[in-house]
Order: C-alpha cells, then sequence, then structure tokens
C-alpha cells in the first residue's frame, strides 16, 4: 500500500497503541495548519479529533500504524434502481438536513477548530432541528466514507434476526383457538429449550426416512417423550396417556422448529438417502488542464467510431463492422487510464465499462488479452474527483445514480457540439490512429473517399474484436510511455527533471501527493459500474445468455441442487463485455463473489460478450438455401410415403380366408417369413447350402411355402424341415 495519505483512507496501529487502537478514517487535511481531522470507527461514533498531519505522516512511514480498509455496510451496497421509495425519501430527507453545514463557501470550515460545536449549534436554531439529529447524521455520513448512501435508512437486521423473541409471563404466542366459530379457553406452555432440543430429535426420524411423514414423527415423540405415565415392566402398552395440553408442543410448533433445525437441502438429502440423493438430487458439475490540482482530479472519456471494418472471431468471412472505442484520460498526465472496445454505441451502457477498466487493476485487464505487464507499466485503478464527458454517455439517471450517488463522482456534461470543452480525450484518437497506424491495417477507412471501381474496403477486414483490442492496448501503452508533451511541465516539474511523458507525469504528481483518488471500494465499483441483468439458478448452474456458470459459494448453498429439486430461481448477475470466462453474484451479506464458466461450455471460454451474442443470432436461423432445400426433402418423403401406401393398398387382395384362421396362422406366417428372409439374404451374399434328401412335408406348411415363396418354396420347404428336425433333437 502507498504511504500517501488521501481523505477518507483508514489507518490503525499496528500494536494496538492509542490513539489509533481503533481504526480512524481521514475526514480532512488542512494544508495550512498541517493538521488532520479523524473520525475513531466505533459504535456509538464520537466527536472527531485532530491530529498532526506530519506525525501521521512519519507514523506510517515506521509503520508504527498502517492503512486497513472498511467494508461499507450492507444496506449502502444496493443498487438504486433497488432502493424502495421511502429509502430514497429518507436519504434526500437527512441529506437536506446537514448540506448547509457540508456545502459551505469555505472548504472543509467545519472540521476547523471549534467550528462544529458553533456551526451545528447555529444550524439547529435556523432550522428547529435538535442538535443530537444533526450529530447522528454527521457522524453516520463521515463514518461510511462520506457518500449519500450513507444516509439510507438501515434496515438490514430489521426483525432482529437470530435472536429469539421473549415473551412476557402469561403472554402466550399464537392466536387463540376456536371451536364450533367462538373462541376457546387454552391454556398453552411457551416451548423451552429442552422442547426444541426434543422436537430437533423427533423431527430428525422424518429427516432421515425413518417414518413416512411429518404428522407421524410428531406422533411418535409425543409418544417417547411426553407421555404422562409409563407401564410396568412385561405388561403390553396398550393405554398410553399423554401429559396435558399445556404441556405439549402444537403440530405447527413441531414442524415451525424442526425446519429451523434442519435446512431443505439436509431434509431432502437424508429422506432420499445417499444414492438417490447421487443420481437424482445433487447439483450437477458439469480535458484542459486549468483548474485541475493532480492525477484523478478530473477524467474525460468519450466514444469514437473506429476507422477500421472487422470480421467475427467465429468466422473470417463474418464482417461485423466497425467497433466503438471509448477511450478515459486523465486530464492532469494525459495519460489514458481506461479503454473498452466494443460494439456498443455512445451509451452509459459502454461507457460503464470503460470507467471500469479505467477504475480497475490493468496487470489483469491485459493479461485476459494475452498480454503480460507489470504494474509499473500501467499504474492506474484509482478513481476520480470529477468525470467530464458528452451527453450521449452520461447525460442520464443511471450514470447518475451511478457515478454520483454511488461513487461520489462530479459528473459534468459540455454543452452540444462543444467537443473543444473536452479537447484533452478528443485528441487522444488522432494520436491513436496515428500510432495504431489504423488506417493502414486490412480493412481501414481512408480519409479520403472511395473512387469509382476502387475495391471495398470491407471486403479487406481481416482483424477481428479481440486482435483489434490487443492492437489498441499495445498502442496504448506506448503512448503512455514515449508520447512526449512537454506544454504539460510545471515549474516544479522541470527542476526535477520530469520526462514529459503521460506516465512520468502521473507518477510524479501521486509521489507529490498533490492527487487525491476518491477512495472507494472494490464492492462500490463491482456494484456501480458493472451491468447488471437476471439469470436463471438451474441443476447445471447459473444460466446467463445459455451459458451456464459454477461458484463455490453457490454449491455451498445448494443452489443447484435446491434448483433442481424446487425448480428454478431468479438471480442479479453482474458480467464484463470483456469475457464470458466470469460472471459475479453477491451474497447474503451483499459481498461479491466469482463465478467460473462451467467446463462443458468451451464453444465460450475466451470470447467476449458480443461476439458470442453475435455468433447465437448468425447460427440461429438457417440459411434461405438450406431452409428450401429442407421443405423440398419433407414435401418428397409425404409423397413417398402416400405412394408406398397406396400401392400396398392396391396390391391387398381379398383370400376368403375368415378373421380367426388369419389371426390363428399368425406365428406359422411369421416363421415362413423369417425363413423367406433367410433365403433372400443368402442368395444376396453367396451363402447358399445345398443340403441332402428333403424331409417331409405337411400340406399345410407346403402351402404356405408355395404362396409365400413361389419359385423358392423347395429351399422355404427344406430350411423348415431342418428347423422341425432341429426342434425333434432338443
Amino acid at each position: 500500500m502507498s504511504n500517501q495519505l488521501v481523505v477518507n483512507d483508514v489507518v490503525e496501529s499496528v500494536m494496538g497503541e492509542i490513539p489509533f487502537d481503533k481504526p480512524a478514517r481521514l475526514l480532512w487535511i488542512d494544508q495550512a495548519s498541517r493538521g488532520v481531522t479523524l473520525l475513531t470507527i466505533e459504535f456509538p461514533p464520537k466527536r472527531p479529533w485532530i491530529f498532526g498531519f506530519d506525525d501521521l505522516v512519519l507514523m506510517l512511514q515506521a509503520e508504527t500504524i498502517r492503512k486497513t480498509k472498511v467494508r461499507p455496510p450492507a444496506f449502502m451496497l444496493e443498487l438504486e434502481t433497488d432502493l424502495p421509495e421511502h429509502a430514497k425519501e429518507v436519504r434526500e430527507k437527512n441529506w437536506k438536513r446537514i448540506q448547509p453545514l457540508l456545502e459551505t463557501a469555505l472548504p472543509g470550515e467545519i472540521f476547523f477548530p471549534g467550528m462544529l460545536g458553533a456551526m451545528v449549534a447555529a444550524h439547529a436554531a435556523k432550522s428547529g432541528l435538535p442538535r443530537k439529529t444533526l450529530y447522528r447524521l454527521l457522524y453516520r455520513y463521515w463514518l461510511y466514507g462520506g457518500v449519500r448512501n450513507a444516509l439510507l435508512p438501515d434496515r438490514t437486521k430489521r426483525g432482529n434476526p437470530g435472536v429469539e423473541r421473549a415473551f412476557v409471563r402469561g403472554n402466550v404466542p399464537g392466536r387463540p383457538a376456536r371451536y364450533l366459530g367462538e373462541t376457546v379457553t387454552v391454556k398453552k406452555g411457551i416451548l423451552t429449550e429442552q422442547d426444541k432440543e426434543i422436537i430437533r430429535i423427533g423431527f430428525a426420524l422424518y429427516v432421515k426416512n425413518k417414518v413416512k411423514s411429518i404428522p407421524d414423527a410428531y406422533q411418535k415423540t409425543l409418544r417417547r417423550f411426553y407421555r404422562a405415565e409409563h407401564s410396568s415392566p412385561g405388561e403390553a402398552e396398550s393405554d398410553v396417556v399423554l401429559r396435558p395440553l399445556s404441556e405439549l408442543p402444537s403440530e405447527r410448533q413441531f414442524v415451525y422448529w424442526g425446519k429451523k433445525a434442519f435446512d431443505d437441502m439436509t431434509v431432502l438429502r437424508g429422506r432420499s438417502g445417499g444414492r438417490r440423493w447421487a443420481k437424482d438430487h445433487r447439483a450437477l458439475s458439469g480535458r484542459a488542464s486549468d483548474g485541475v490540482f493532480g492525477p484523478c482530479h478530473r477524467f474525460e472519456i468519450d466514444a469514437t467510431v473506429a476507422d477500421i471494418y472487422l470480421v467475427s472471431r467465429y468466422r473470417q468471412d463474418w464482417i461485423i463492422g466497425r467497433p466503438i472505442v471509448y477511450v478515459v484520460v486523465d486530464v492532469f498526465s494525459g495519460m489514458i487510464v481506461g479503454l473498452f472496445v466494443g460494439l456498443e454505441g455512445p451509451s452509459w451502457d459502454g461507457a460503464r465499462h470503460a470507467l471500469f477498466n479505467a477504475f480497475t487493476d490493468k496487470v489483469a485487464f491485459c493479461k485476459v488479452h494475452g498480454l503480460d505487464i507489470s504494474e509499473a507499466e500501467w499504474p492506474c485503478h484509482h478513481l476520480p474527483q470529477e468525470i467530464m464527458a458528452d451527453r450521449a454517455e452520461l447525460l442520464s439517471k443511471a450514470a447518475e445514480q451511478a457515478l454520483v450517488n454511488g461513487l461520489r463522482i462530479d459528473v459534468a456534461v459540455p454543452g452540444p457540439y462543444r467537443p473543444d470543452w473536452k479537447a484533452v480525450v478528443e485528441s487522444r484518437f488522432k494520436l491513436l490512429n496515428d500510432v495504431s497506424q489504423i488506417h493502414w491495417i486490412p480493412g481501414g477507412v481512408r480519409a479520403r473517399e472511395r473512387e469509382r471501381g476502387e475495391r471495398d474496403v470491407r471486403l479487406d477486414a481481416t482483424l477481428n474484436l479481440e486482435e483489434f483490442t490487443q492492437i489498441i492496448i499495445a498502442s496504448i501503452l506506448h503512448y503512455n510511455r514515449h508520447n512526449r508533451q512537454p506544454y504539460r511541465l510545471s515549474a516544479e516539474m522541470i527542476k526535477d527533471g520530469i520526462e514529459p511523458t503521460p506516465i512520468n507525469i502521473w507518477n510524479w504528481g501521486v509521489e507529490q501527493g498533490i492527487g487525491q483518488p476518491n477512495i472507494r471500494s472494490a464492492e462500490e465499483v463491482y456494484l456501480h459500474l458493472l451491468p447488471s441483468a437476471q439469470a436463471s439458478i438451474q441443476a447445471g448452474g447459473i444460466n446467463y445468455m445459455g451459458m451456464f456458470y459454477t461458484s463455490e459459494y453457490a454449491v455451498a448453498g445448494n443452489w443447484f441442487a435446491r434448483a433442481r429439486n424446487k425448480g428454478r430461481e431468479s438471480v442479479r448477475v453482474w458480467y464484463s463485455p470483456w469475457s464470458t470466462d466470469y460472471i459475479w453474484i453477491q451474497g447474503e451479506d451483499k459481498s461479491f463473489h466469482r463465478c467460473s464458466l462451467r467446463g462443458s461450455e468451451d464453444r465460450y471460454r475466451g470470447y467476449r460478450l458480443e461476439e458470442v451474442i453475435d455468433m447465437l443470432e448468425i447460427v440461429k436461423n438457417p440459411s434461405p438455401s438450406t431452409h428450401f432445400s429442407s421443405l423440398n426433402s419433407r414435401v418428397r418423403l409425404d409423397e413417398q410415403i402416400e405412394s408406398t401406401i397406396k400401392k400396398a393398398k392396391q396390391a391387398k387382395v381379398d383370400s376368403g380366408v375368415s378373421a380367426s384362421k388369419r389371426i390363428a396362422g399368425i406365428r406359422i406366417y411369421r416363421q415362413v417369413e423369417r425363413v423367406i428372409e433367410q433365403v433372400r439374404l443368402s442368395e444376396r451374399f453367396g451363402t447358399i447350402r445345398h443340403t441332402s434328401p428333403k424331409p417331409p412335408e405337411s400340406a399345410e406348411t407346403t402351402g404356405v411355402a408355395t404362396t409365400y415363396a413361389g419359385e423358392r418354396s423347395s429351399q422355404v420347404i427344406d430350411l423348415l424341415g431342418r428347423l422341425h428336425q432341429k426342434g425333434k433333437a432338443s
């Protein structure tokens, strides 16, 4: 971890020494007084306190304290679209209560010595709100990272889960008993821990398939544990007397506490047995830089249609058109910090992928595309304070919810037809075209119009989406390392002898601490930037877009076994367009778990989602020639079937033999037909054996053979005779 300290960092003592015995969050850094305001992360939170910034840096360098991370609570990890309207109203109401204290004319005024209490008292008198309410909201806002979602109502522990209800003496749970339409007073007891343990033992009879049904297990439990008396040894137990009704658990209580002790998959596995479970129920495997203070202050993002035609990775003769290239640039250094190459037109859905790439590790990203780099070659995985983009990308409700509300990034949208307001990113496209020599790649589009009779450049398309992405990544790495931009050098940079390349300017700014990245957890970035969709939990895995995924978390939770036995369920998944190899799901605590493509889905592995979608769409329908050929073949088949049936009907004659005789002779006719087939096959393959004298023939067999075989009747009779002699010998 870097020794640079920025707002929202969390530090703690290595040896548990005061005042950093508990994690503390940096709320404000006062460059003038060299002081830092911290808030100890504890419940209930206490008043922020001030510490020397230089002393804090020395302690960090001496490794007596260290940076750490605090996971945001589950109630903050909800998509804006999933929040109920009531929660949004509570958040906005709470924000308006403290907004005048945070957004003041003098930034950080509330953190100046002695100002917190005075400002809260003045605001309370003006607004009529209790000071206690204002302190509670401020501490909560700071404690959870200074985002508006920290002011959402925390309902994750609603109902006090995991804690059993304690009933006041005399209050009996459950609705009153009724008999013949009237309420009946029945004394009921409250279950003790001993009763619950007995129910667990009795319910195990049903779980382990010792009894047929739950009522049977209930009855056996009452008989075993709730008898009023036992018979003498040696006497028959004909009359079983139970305890009073007030001392017995009801069947409903038996079912409720039994199911709390054993989950449904445990019950199913126990009742079906290990063999049936394994066979039928188990989970299947199968910008201009004026006003910019340093790196990460402002990013610019834009998209352009690349001047090249591409082909499909599945087939070279499928031309898929020109790709869209998104580029994210840090305005201070000119460093390209993120990109996305895809087929999605300029929109939030495409821009979010480029922003996700800008905010995450580049080593893993390049490895996916077959390029091995070190972190020093592309050290960009930070969130900015501001983003400037076109109206097409970020002028939407979804972008506002994800960036402003979710990640606390200010969004600036220039007016229409004003690319000069984000000239930094606009100029990167021309530089990338020159570096990658895109116009001279097969399928590239020249600036001039195609002359009459000249070959169509679309027919020269050679590269696929993945190969073109590799070229763009390599071009960006070259640009970041070697593109000299002397006009970006400040007096301090010149004094320090900084080579004016984007990566050197970026590293210098980070080392000097003049940039303040927007620190957010990985869960928040995944939640708000990765696109999500509904998938289906099935027996074979999580089915998304026809591809099956699995994960240790889902297997441990019996997701797939439950789907096979209880039916399919819907689940929200987060996916990356770069690769179909992985998707992500949220657990019960809202943490993210990665799901891998199942081994049997190799035809999708290593491809981008857009390529898979295009391939499935292309191969879904047959070609016109194939469809016409299939229709012709089916028509000919129907005609041949009808013709054969018609000829058979015409050849059928009435022999005059009664129905009973025809049915009675089935065995003889079948034997003769089988012998005739043997003769025909023998003649066809030259395997006829001439045998000596024929045995005597019966009139019935001779007549049937002559009728069936015609000229071959002698051979048929000979075979029948030998079969007859063989039967006698046996």
